[in-house]
């Protein structure tokens, strides 16, 4: 019986990738020309089985916390040809904690999840934004390699 509860407590603190992605393009301009950016954020949400079942008349401390993170993808095409890829992984976005097992609340949060596309879609924007200095780097190090070569 010990078990079957620990390996219960084991998958409700899992995380899942719930099929939810928001995408960004944009076009940063670059000394060899503009360069098109498109970004994709996967969502996965982790849970974390919190607490424990009371006897009957006492107060549970059961709850589930959980987080949603995003990790963006993003591939950028200069004028040249040249693709360059990169991987960022970023904080949660939105989190919260829900009274009870994860298992019985994974619906509700997943929706909960959900509702805050607009939230998500913000935040990549930021991340690209972000991501802007760092993708003109890359490129002057390509460039300047190539010239230099």
């Amino acid at each position: 019986m010990a078990y079957l509860l620990t390996a219960g407590l084991a998958l409700a603190a899992t995380g899942a990738v719930i099929g939810m992605s928001v995408d960004h393009q944009n076009q940063v301009d670059h000394h060899t020309g503009p360069v098109a950016v498109k970004y994709r954020g996967d969502v996965a949400i982790t849970h974390k089985q919190v607490g424990a079942v009371s006897p009957g008349g006492r107060a549970s401390s059961l709850r589930c916390d959980w987080a949603a993170t995003m990790t963006v993808a993003r591939h950028a095409v200069a004028a040249s040809g040249t693709s360059l890829v990169r991987t960022i992984d970023s904080e949660p976005g939105v989190s919260g904690t829900r009274p009870g097992w994860c298992v019985a609340s994974r619906r509700a949060i997943t929706r909960e999840v959900a509702d805050k596309t607009a939230d998500m879609k913000r935040h990549l924007m930021v991340v690209a934004q972000e991501d802007e200095a760092i993708l003109r780097a890359e490129l002057d190090r390509i460039h300047g390699e190539q010239r230099a070569g």
